[in-house]
């Protein structure tokens, strides 16, 4: 949306938003008189599910590099009113020019084959993106449900399913958008289909809704989906298992048995080095074959402990 060089001219630090007037009024926003300054969000500052990832800190002795993330502690995950502080802010005007939307699906389009993941995607607030992110707008709003397909769209992006095929595709570090749209995508008729008494398109977004609104900026996300409550609170944990469940699912709705499964996550050697580093074993395929009996049973609440 915005060019971190050509459109430098339109961003404000938060020391000059200060100097010039402007004052904080939550949410990661800023006010003068009417006009409003929203923050510029770049890749560095999200993680899958998760528009609170890190902060951006300058380090003005680092010239090649001063802007560095740094990661967000799980206090200030748990914290509800905790947004990341962003290297510069914008106008809302100038953001209002691309988008009105009130909150909109984000993905970094800076990557690499041998990252963790290839596709990181979240929700984020109503704000700027640098050119290191990328956002899927739909065409229209005219329909009431057009933004009740963005849940199920990042739910889609973040499987696991879908790296595997995208990590075959990508050379270099930059998720280009000709790579994007050649992803072969979950149909929408599929998601209408029933485990148990739900639709798969009704659990998912109960799913994403949970993981993404963990803080109160996101709050009209929830409102859109009719959730009307406050943030849900932030657990590693459940967390690890909804995203597990999830990644299951997509599995299935790909069409791919244990075997396949078991094939895909084991092409995915720094999910499995951090999680025998931290569990001792690669916890992240045991939960997700387990979740795939789960759900061949019509089982979708279960938490399963393999």
């Amino acid at each position: 949306m915005f060019h971190m060089t050509n459109d430098s001219h339109l961003f404000k630090r938060r020391d000059e938003l200060e100097r010039d007037g402007w004052y904080p009024v939550g949410g990661n926003r800023w006010k003068k008189g009417e006009a409003e300054a929203l923050p510029l969000y770049e890749g560095k500052m999200v993680q899958a599910y998760d528009h609170r990832a890190a902060n951006v800190v300058v380090n003005a002795s680092n010239l090649h590099r001063p802007a560095q993330q740094v990661a967000t502690t799980e206090a200030h995950h748990s914290n509800p009113a905790f947004v990341p502080a962003p290297q510069f802010y914008l106008n809302a005007s100038d953001v209002d020019a691309t988008t009105k939307a009130q909150w909109i699906l984000a993905y970094k389009s800076i990557t690499a084959p041998t990252n963790m993941r290839t596709m990181i995607a979240a929700m984020l607030p109503r704000s700027g993106l640098g050119n290191s992110m990328a956002t899927l707008l739909p065409e229209t709003t005219e329909h009431a449900d057009a933004q009740l397909w963005l849940p199920l769209l990042l739910a889609n992006l973040s499987s696991i399913a879908l790296d595997f095929v995208l990590r075959q595709k990508v050379q270099g570090q930059n998720l280009n958008w000709f790579i994007v749209e050649q992803l072969p995508m979950i149909r929408p008729e599929q998601f209408e289909t029933r485990i148990g008494n739900t639709t798969i398109s009704d659990f998912i977004r109960n799913e994403v809704l949970r993981l993404s609104y963990t803080a109160h900026d996101l709050a009209s996300f929830a409102r859109d989906l009719g959730f009307d409550g406050p943030p849900f609170a932030w657990d590693a944990e459940d967390r690890r298992h909804r995203i597990a469940r999830l990644d299951a699912l997509f599995f299935r709705l790909y069409g791919l048995g244990r075997d396949d499964a078991a094939y895909v996550m084991d092409t995915f050697p720094i999910v499995r080095e951090q999680d025998v580093s931290a569990h001792g074993r690669y916890l992240t395929k045991d939960l997700v074959l387990a979740y795939m009996n789960a759900i061949d049973a019509g089982d979708l609440t279960s938490i399963v402990q393999p």
